[in-house]
């Protein structure tokens, strides 16, 4: 790995806590924006992409990361989403979820939250004994594989045995179930003590508390925003219905549900083109 190349981070374990940092350091933050307005800039119309060049983790080489208007309001970059490698085809989020994991040097069983995505198919290579799932539907029983091979798995009620794994990777999932604290009291039970779960949802830095977008009430969807749903990879087209959009009180919860620890790392780098503000990874130690 190329030594010279920088990348930011900042630790903050509560919503006071980034409030007294971000009226400290306001200045950072508006710095870390300020590449992307010419970058947005090259984008002449809704159709029109570009890239920028930087140096990728999971490819371990130096690449190009197009950029565009998908999956955003058509006028401003989803930057999370975008920066995608030409090589490895991964996304600035999945980029930087590859790097944490690595840099964090988790050894040992881990259980990834997906199974049929780029993400996965590069960690099992990486980690030959990582057990990767999908949800498949209330029919399936936990632990069951199907025709094609995909394990189901619901976060609320896993097959796995209790402290069986040393790290858990959960990307964008925990926003699309109704009752995620069950699903976080889960992730705590198969982790070994000391385990690490490594977190990545919408989250809201400035809020304390979770924004609510849908709620079911005797099994019927009751939305209280505008329904918004995020790709599904199993396949569903319609996509998959986004239930909260996070803030602090995430951390408290996975306090409560048997975490020792928990905390917000944030990262931006434009070596690594993670660029477009902060990425907000949730980490809790078991």
């Amino acid at each position: 790995m190329n030594t010279a190349l920088s990348q930011w981070r900042q630790t903050l374990r509560s919503h006071a806590e980034f409030a007294a940092w971000h009226a400290a350091n306001g200045a950072v933050l508006d710095d870390q924006w300020r590449p992307t307005i010419a970058l947005q800039a090259a984008l002449r119309d809704a159709k029109a992409s570009a890239s920028v060049p930087g140096y990728c983790w999971p490819c371990r080489a130096p690449s190009q990361f197009l950029y565009d208007l998908q999956y955003s309001n058509g006028r401003d970059v989803n930057w999370r989403e975008r920066l995608v490698c030409t090589r490895c085809g991964l996304n600035n989020r999945l980029r930087l979820t590859v790097q944490v994991i690595e840099a964090e040097g988790l050894r040992g069983r881990g259980y990834l939250t997906e199974h049929v995505t780029p993400l996965a198919r590069l960690l099992l290579e990486r980690f030959p004994g990582l057990v990767t799932s999908e949800y498949l539907g209330p029919d399936h029983a936990p632990g069951q594989v199907s025709r094609q091979g995909i394990r189901h798995e619901d976060l609320c009620h896993l097959s796995l045995a209790g402290g069986s794994v040393d790290f858990v990777v959960s990307c964008d999932v925990l926003e699309h179930i109704p009752d995620y604290p069950a699903a976080l009291c889960e992730l705590a039970r198969v982790l070994v003590p000391g385990g690490l779960a490594l977190i990545t949802v919408p989250f809201l830095p400035h809020a304390a508390d979770n924004l609510v977008r849908a709620r079911l009430e005797g099994g019927r969807v009751v939305h209280l925003l505008e329904p918004e749903y995020h790709g599904d990879p199993v396949g569903a087209q319609e996509g998959v219905l986004c239930f909260y959009h996070f803030g602090w009180q995430l951390l408290e919860d996975l306090r409560r549900a048997g975490f020792a620890d928990a905390w917000l790392d944030l990262y931006w780098s434009a070596d690594y083109a993670n660029l477009g503000g902060p990425q907000v990874f949730v980490m809790a130690r078991r």
